[in-house]
């Protein structure tokens, strides 16, 4: 038989073209679909547990956050300020961070490898958390410190901060954020509280509730607004107690605030890799 012959006919009399590449086409979208809807479910699959592990997990020894090419673009919040005066002691607490905040901004606008932010337009202004939020995130920071002071109605001391909690997207570069800053604060003289000097906090029925950084559970209850709400990896500290002479003299005080800069700049310049400038801009 001929090839014409084998040819099949429409009920015509008129032969049938078949378009082969079409029909192979076909045929791969068929029997590939499948394994491809596969793959890629299980590509999807494989990213969220990665996501969950660092939302989770604590960073490993040899972690690393993977933070691309300079430069980074870092959000200095100054906490409280203008009608909000914070904690009121031995020195009044937006006062201080507004100091801190200011000579943070000077090594960082004196390093190339960085543009810092903040999140309002002045120390004077008056802002919600969630407005600072909201301010921060408009600018795609890279990183995000929130400066504060701590209270008591007893006598205590030292440095304590609270990184993105477990089970929230950045937990993970947030705690190692966090240990920079801890491990700087004591280098520099600070007692360090509570695990580290690295805690949670959690709000229940409006009650702040006090966890540990071992404490890993991942729990429904928000944390700061500011935390909770951060688009990047985000750190609150607090840096001294207000209502301690003899913090404020060591970390709270005009001196105390250029130093306590000086250990968070540094920090961040561990965080991201790069080498830190010898003196802050003028």
């Amino acid at each position: 038989m001929s090839k014409q012959g084998r040819r099949t006919k429409s009920r015509h009399g008129k032969k049938r073209k078949f378009h082969w590449p079409l029909l192979v086409t076909a045929a791969v979208i068929v029997i590939g679909f499948p394994k491809v809807w596969q793959a890629g479910s299980e590509w999807v699959a494989a990213q969220n547990a990665i996501r969950e592990a660092s939302a989770t997990e604590e960073p490993a020894e040899d972690f690393r956050p993977d933070v691309g090419e300079p430069p980074y673009t870092v959000a200095v919040d100054a906490g409280h300020g203008g009608d909000d005066p914070g904690a009121t002691g031995v020195i009044v607490e937006k006062d201080m961070t507004a100091e801190t905040a200011e000579a943070l901004l000077s090594w960082l606008w004196s390093d190339p490898n960085y543009i810092p932010v903040t999140t309002r337009d002045s120390y004077d202004t008056t802002a919600t958390p969630m407005e600072r939020a909201e301010a921060s995130n408009r600018q795609h920071p890279d990183l995000l410190l929130s400066i504060h002071g701590n209270s008591a109605a007893t006598e205590a001391g030292g440095f304590e901060c609270y990184p993105i909690t477990p089970g929230r997207t950045w937990h993970r570069e947030s705690v190692y954020f966090a240990r920079l800053l801890a491990s700087g604060m004591e280098a520099a003289g600070s007692t360090l509280r509570g695990h580290g000097g690295i805690r949670y906090i959690y709000y229940e029925d409006g009650e702040k509730v006090l966890a540990e950084a071992n404490d890993l559970r991942v729990r429904e209850e928000e944390t700061f607004t500011l935390l909770e709400e951060s688009n990047c990896p985000a750190v609150l500290a607090e840096q001294c107690f207000v209502t301690s002479a003899a913090d404020v003299d060591r970390f709270g005080d005009q001196d105390g605030c250029a130093l306590t800069a000086q250990v968070y700049y540094h920090a961040i310049c561990a965080y991201f890799g790069t080498q830190p400038v010898e003196t802050p801009g003028v």
